[in-house]
């Protein structure tokens, strides 16, 4: 057996998510095995298996011409930060509780380091014909490479300032622009915050009037492009009510 594909040492944030990609080949195709060693030194090497640690790893494997697996593990803490080892072996005895292996499992290893996640403030200043959003975070000491604002996945703003805070200024007022918009200083690993401007519903009519013949259909349109999402309609007929 043998590595196509070996695991990539990764940085996260407390709460986030990883996965390691690990893929083998041979003949006959090899398992794939995962192992873990935490940070601890008297901790010692132990097999991970699909819905380990309350159900927040997920083992996906594939044995097809060659072996392929993925390890995901959901809302990182820092109890697993560590070493992480695809191990793979075609040999019969692999196994086997008495015999040994002719041929010792391969391993290819990958840490993964789990930073905690810094607080980001933000603010939002309302001007007569200007909104002004800014995020500042509260770990300067994260090497920060650039920023960037983004807004319904759209990129708004970018820059390679190495600060600690950033801001985006918005043209108009708040109703035309509600929404939730993104703020991101581009380290490792990245961090995101989130600024909301929310405002009363902006209902609109999609036409004004609408024409038809008897027995037609007509439908009438209203909309709602603020922030946020209008979650109940009625409709009102002048001297009929709801």
């Amino acid at each position: 057996a043998g590595f196509i594909k070996s695991p990539l040492s990764q940085k996260r944030l407390a709460q986030d998510s990883v996965e390691l990609y690990c893929e083998a080949i041979g003949n006959p195709i090899p398992e794939i095995q995962w192992w873990f060693e935490g940070n601890d030194p008297n901790e010692t090497h132990a097999q991970l298996w699909d819905g380990a640690r309350q159900d927040r790893v997920k083992i996906n494997a594939t044995y097809n011409l060659h072996s392929t697996s993925t390890i995901s593990i959901a809302n990182l803490t820092a109890d697993d930060s560590g070493m992480y080892e695809c191990r793979a072996s075609n040999d019969p005895d692999r196994n086997h509780l008495s015999k040994s292996p002719k041929v010792k499992w391969i391993r290819s290893q990958a840490n993964v380091f789990v930073i905690e996640r810094p607080e980001i403030a933000t603010n939002v200043t309302v001007g007569a014909d200007k909104v002004t959003l800014s995020c500042s975070i509260s770990a300067p000491h994260l090497t920060i490479t650039g920023h960037k604002w983004i807004h319904k996945e759209k990129t708004l703003q970018e820059d390679n300032n190495s600060g600690a805070s950033t801001s985006y200024i918005i043209e108009g007022t708040m109703e035309e622009h509600s929404g939730i918009y993104e703020c991101i200083f581009e380290a490792n690993p990245q961090i995101r915050g989130e600024v909301a401007i929310s405002v009363p519903p902006q209902v609109t009519a999609y036409k004004k009037s609408e024409h038809g013949n008897e027995g037609d259909t007509g439908v009438l349109t209203c909309k709602n492009p603020s922030y946020p999402a209008v979650t109940t309609w009625s409709w009102h007929k002048s001297g009929h009510g709801v």
